[in-house]
């Protein structure tokens, strides 16, 4: 494990000495790992967004979308999304 040292402003230490005073971390360092993680994992999810919403334009671009105009049309979408996702998910527990 390497260590890093950070100068940290004072609210923000205190915020990690409440936390730890609350049982809610073993320690700093167990503190700050943790929250590095979540921060990783944050970057990593607004990543993942911002591929799909640039999938989602050039697939829009290619004209594969569906226009919804009613509130039939919505439904219908729906059920068929909902069919997909059943579907999909009755695949994995099959294959898994």
């Amino acid at each position: 494990m390497g260590i890093v040292q950070v100068q940290l402003p004072d609210d923000l230490r205190s915020v990690i000495d409440r936390q730890v005073a609350e049982g809610r971390a073993a320690s700093e360092a167990e503190y700050v790992a943790e929250a590095l993680r979540l921060y990783a994992g944050h970057l990593e999810a607004e990543d993942e967004i911002a591929d799909m919403a640039e999938r989602a334009d050039a697939e829009m671009a290619l004209g594969h979308y569906v226009t919804i105009s009613s509130l039939e049309d919505s439904e219908a979408f729906h059920q068929r999304a909902m069919d997909r996702l059943r579907a999909s998910l009755a695949n994995d527990a099959s294959a898994g």
